[in-house]
């Protein structure tokens, strides 16, 4: 397959989640970007090298154009750590102290696996050392993955963190960067939680109780039904209460609705030890806003109960907020493109 160039398109993001592979591509700066071409792909199985075919042929379809993608580090082979490095002018060898302090962290051998650390803001009770953040994937994994793509004749530029793709996607709704700004990105399969300050990210973690799937299984299970039936009532009520009256479904959307609130309940209950993490590190910087993006974010009321729980700003993202783009997309997609947004915008000798 032949890929023209395209020096006015941003490179091609490619998210690959649980059920389903999100591409999005780009043209214009930061300030007036728009959505040149997206496409979503369901997955079909474990098999990513088909699927990757089945992407590139999508790709070929659908408006995209050049060969470059940028790809997200699979969060199942993610590794990430939070540690102390000696001070920057000790002259120190940081890079290798941070690769064997979080192969010790993952029992894993410090050559194995890909590496970048940043610099964290200082802590209110800093010592003389550099805190840093660091996160890998290992070699096996990064070049298996990889592998699955360029075979369908792309070009991989960087295999990107989570993390970094939805802070730069979400960029331009961020707080100000003197306080904490958190994501929570929900997926069918987990929940991950990004937090942020001073425009660095300082914290990435897969939450427990993440998986929407789970939800909807263990309600199909409970209430002998099958979970696709199960899976079109939480998306069409959600959270909502207001059911109407001669609703046939009144009491199957009730009990859904109490089992999904004392789901986002757990949920929340597990953030709260992250953000008493970062208040006691960063006492002088409060949490301004929860930004909710992915598939799951624009559940019914989901917003508005998520507001409800806790005492700072809550706000769905919406693709308008990140780029411009057809009417369509917004409400066929929504939020489930935020990260693909993040992988496309991907510049050449950046920071992640």
């Amino acid at each position: 397959m032949r890929w023209p160039a395209s020096p006015s398109r941003s490179p091609i993001g490619i998210d690959v989640g649980a059920r389903q592979i999100k591409a999005v591509q780009l043209s214009g700066a930061a300030s007036s970007r728009r959505i040149e071409a997206a496409v979503v792909v369901p997955r079909t199985g474990n098999d990513l090298k088909q699927e990757a075919r089945h992407v590139a042929d999508a790709l070929a379809q659908g408006g995209f154009k050049g060969a470059d993608i940028v790809l997200a580090v699979p969060s199942n082979t993610l590794l990430t750590g939070i540690f102390e490095l000696p001070p920057r002018d000790s002259g120190a060898p940081l890079e290798q102290i941070a690769r064997a302090e979080l192969a010790r962290m993952h029992k894993c051998d410090g050559r194995s696996f890909e590496m970048a650390y940043w610099d964290l803001p200082a802590p209110a009770r800093v010592g003389a050392g550099t805190h840093v953040m660091a996160a890998a994937c290992p070699h096996a994994d990064a070049n298996a993955f990889l592998d699955a793509f360029e075979a369908q004749g792309l070009r991989a530029r960087r295999l990107e963190i989570h993390a970094s793709a939805v802070a730069r996607a979400c960029r331009a709704v961020l707080p100000d960067r003197g306080g904490i700004a958190v994501i929570l990105d929900l997926g069918w399969s987990l929940a991950r939680l990004v937090l942020l300050h001073k425009d660095v990210v300082v914290y990435e973690r897969k939450l427990a109780k993440g998986a929407l799937g789970s939800l909807v299984a263990a309600e199909a299970k409970g209430h002998d039904q099958s979970s696709d039936a199960v899976e079109r009532l939480l998306i069409a009520r959600g959270l909502d209460a207001a059911v109407p009256p001669d609703d046939a479904d009144v009491k199957a959307s009730q009990a859904l609705r109490a089992a999904a609130q004392r789901y986002f309940d757990g949920m929340i209950e597990e953030m709260r030890i992250p953000l008493s993490y970062l208040g006691n590190q960063y006492p002088d910087a409060p949490v301004e806003r929860l930004l909710l993006i992915g598939g799951a974010a624009r559940l019914p009321a989901l917003e508005a109960y998520i507001a409800s729980r806790l005492d700072f700003e809550v706000r769905l993202v919406r693709l308008a907020d990140l780029a411009a783009c057809a009417p369509a997309l917004e409400a066929e997609h929504g939020p489930a493109l935020t990260v693909a947004i993040g992988l496309a915008e991907f510049v050449e000798g950046t920071d992640s």
